[in-house]
């Protein structure tokens, strides 16, 4: 799937269902910190990967929160473009987080969060 489509396919979702896709992702990425806990990298690499699965774990539960308590909060396009593309980008993770959108999309439950 490309990206735009995906993209797409998250904007067009419900509040509710933007809710349970980012629960469920920042669930999974809990698997790549474990992966890279255990993978043979540098102490750089590991660093800077932690960091990177850090800063997404932290824009998407703020971003979580944000549309709970219906409080301001980044458009869905930019926190899409900006807090996670672009940030995994930075820190050598967009394989990493784009085998994990599509996973959690792949997940079947979206029927159930709408």
């Amino acid at each position: 799937m490309e990206n735009d489509e995906l993209r797409d396919w998250y904007l067009a979702l419900a509040d509710h269902g933007k809710q349970v896709f980012l629960a469920l992702l920042s669930h999974n990425l809990t698997i790549q910190g474990r992966a890279v806990g255990l993978n043979c990298l540098s102490e750089g690499e590991q660093n800077k990967a932690f960091k990177g699965l850090n800063e997404l774990q932290h824009q998407i539960s703020g971003h979580i929160a944000a549309i709970g308590v219906g409080r301001d909060r980044y458009s869905d396009d930019v926190l899409w473009d900006i807090c996670l593309i672009r940030e995994a980008a930075a820190h050598g993770l967009s394989g990493e987080l784009r085998h994990w959108l599509e996973f959690t999309r792949s997940r079947n439950v979206w029927d159930k969060a709408t």
